[in-house]
């Protein structure tokens, strides 16, 4: 191989001469003979992207937030591609969260979109979401932003278990808005005060004496059914759907010299989607397993 050695604005810069070299150069992907190669372009003036200055400013202007690595589970049926039901790796969702990382994002919109079908409305609830290279997210990481608060309403239906009055709601309340009990079609919603039930992590506890007060529609019914509204609020949780700028690295060398230039990640940008309409609300009296591997 031969080099050459010129001057382009006073500064001394190294060219490789690659023409002896090119027609015996493998891929290391096809492994076929390469047979063009553009032409090494000059160093000076130089163009590059400054990586550090996106960094801070993810720093700067982010929001607190974790970041749970998504695992598939290996649960997951070989023929069927389901999730086995009984499984405490993952609740029979099929995957399953380790590694928590605590960083700072940059949620660039949250976008909640609508679209009106002839059978009702769909909001798809996805949200343009940029992390630090370094924390490498990938498809179905979850996603939680400590320092917002978002509000949700469904139905609950409390259930006995293990001698509890209990349900699991969709996300871990942070505050009950407003809860109201349904005691029949012609009958006005009963309001649940706040003594009445006990908000522990991602479940709720009902004090038992409201089965008393339900209408009893089977007499060989052991408890009457029980439905309940509720609106909370919550921490947003969001699961990458997609990532749009994973594969961009970007070359980053020092002024003046001929070594090669290091390749250094950018931010990355990715689709997340509302965890409602990802997974169900966790099944009664199931707790997952933890399988991070703390390090040494």
């Amino acid at each position: 191989m031969l080099e050459r050695v010129r001057s382009i604005g006073g500064v001394q810069e190294k060219q490789l001469d690659m023409e002896s070299n090119n027609k015996n150069r493998k891929s290391i992907i096809t492994d076929k003979p390469i047979a063009y190669q553009t032409p090494v372009a000059p160093i000076d003036p130089r163009v590059g992207w400054r990586v550090d200055d996106f960094e801070r400013l993810i720093q700067s202007q982010g929001y607190d937030a974790y970041i749970d690595r998504a695992m598939r589970c290996p649960c997951v049926d070989k023929a069927t591609g389901q999730a086995l039901s009984t499984c405490k790796n993952c609740l029979g969702r099929g995957w399953f969260f380790v590694d928590r990382t605590e960083t700072r994002i940059i949620a660039q919109h949250m976008d909640s979109k609508k679209r009106y079908l002839d059978w009702g409305e769909v909001n798809r609830g996805t949200a343009s979401i940029t992390t630090k290279g370094i924390d490498k997210v990938g498809f179905m990481d979850r996603i939680i932003l400590l320092q917002l608060q978002e509000f949700y309403s469904e139905i609950l239906r409390p259930e006995l278990y293990e001698g509890e009055l209990l349900v699991y709601p969709v996300y871990e309340p942070l505050e009950i808005c407003n809860m109201f009990l349904f005691l029949g079609d012609y009958t006005k919603l009963e309001p649940i005060p706040s003594e009445m039930y006990v908000v522990d992590k991602n479940k709720i506890v009902f004090d038992q004496s409201l089965l008393s007060i339900l209408p009893v529609e089977d007499v060989n019914q052991k408890t009457p059914n029980m439905s309940v509204s509720v609106r909370y609020s919550h921490y947003p949780v969001y699961h990458v759907i997609d990532v749009n700028r994973e594969l961009m690295k970007v070359r980053e060398s020092k002024l003046c010299s001929f070594d090669d230039s290091e390749l250094r990640q950018m931010p990355i940008n990715v689709l997340a989607r509302k965890a409602h309409y990802i997974f169900d609300a966790q099944k009664f009296g199931e707790e997952s397993f933890e399988n991070t591997v703390m390090p040494e």
